[in-house]
């Protein structure tokens, strides 16, 4: 019995476990086979998470999340034509590569209320859709080392929103819920919120006002450039050489002799050496009264 209590308490350990909060938007419609006058809603969801980490790269993580559903139609054809709103529980697992993870599970909904678009519009309450509601979810996002994360998800309904109706000559219209989410989150150990419970208004204040703009930032640069360069980068394996840069020779360049014609005669002018830099002043300056100097020498021992 103790050795069961203490590889129980080495694996709780080894485990990490993290607690949050996270919510956004979600732009929700109909799909199915009869889904031909459902329009995008925009809507809200949030809620909380509770993330376990076994291994290094590998996450599950469970959430409870209020969320919004239906479509904007006013038609009277096959659409929903309300606003829905669920309690959701995601169970979802994540790969970890890096700051992104890769999400993909599955989830249980539960309707709380139903809302029609047109308020003149005679109001069925929750009568005649499904109270249960089942989906799965795929997704990506990225988190950096404080717990900040943002993220993208869709959801896709498995199960039809109406309830079943049997009459007779009445086939049954097939609807199902779909939604992309954006969202942001907020993920720490539960140990970190007791023992900084009483500077909570100021990590809440620097939270909404410093690291929430960041993170805002660090998400749209990631869906942007850092994210699809991490990917291809994943899929090649290998980063691409950096290119080289041509090698520069350190060796001074010779210029040509210039031809002197057979009758000149050599004097010590031509065995001085030219000057490293043609574009430097003071050597070019030089150069010149040294030839000039020559030049007199030659001309007085000629008299």
């Amino acid at each position: 019995m103790l050795a069961f209590l203490l590889l129980g308490t080495s694996i709780v350990q080894a485990q990490s476990v993290l607690t949050g909060l996270k919510g956004g938007v979600a732009i929700a419609n109909a799909i199915g086979r009869d889904a031909t006058g459902s329009t995008l809603r925009f809507g809200c969801q949030g809620g909380l998470a509770l993330r376990l980490r076994p291994y290094k790269h590998l996450g599950i993580q469970v959430e409870a999340l209020y969320a919004q559903r239906g479509d904007n139609s006013t038609s009277y054809g096959p659409s929903l034509g309300h606003q829905l709103n669920y309690l959701t529980i995601p169970v979802v697992a994540q790969y970890h590569f890096g700051d992104i993870f890769f999400e993909g599970g599955g989830q249980y909904g539960r309707l709380l209320s139903a809302k029609p678009v047109q308020e003149q519009r005679t109001a069925i309450g929750r009568a005649a859709f499904n109270p249960q509601d089942m989906g799965f979810l795929v997704g990506f996002g990225y988190q950096d080392t404080t717990g900040l994360m943002v993220g993208w998800r869709y959801i896709g309904g498995l199960s039809n929103v109406y309830r079943r109706v049997d009459l007779a000559g009445s086939s049954q219209v097939q609807l199902r819920n779909s939604a992309m989410e954006f969202y942001l989150g907020y993920v720490v150990e539960p140990i970190k919120i007791v023992r900084g419970s009483g500077h909570f208004a100021v990590g809440t204040a620097k939270l909404v006002f410093v690291k929430t703009p960041v993170l805002l930032f660090k998400g749209v640069r990631f869906l942007l450039y850092t994210g699809p360069s991490k990917l291809v980068r994943a899929i090649r394996g290998k980063d691409r050489p950096a290119p080289t840069a041509p090698e520069v020779s350190s060796t001074t360049p010779v210029l040509p002799a210039s031809p002197t014609p057979a009758n000149w005669k050599r004097h010590p002018l031509q065995r001085m050496p030219l000057p490293v830099c043609w574009g430097s002043g003071p050597d070019l300056l030089l150069y010149c009264c040294r030839v000039v100097a020559v030049e007199m020498r030659n001309r007085l021992n000629t008299l």
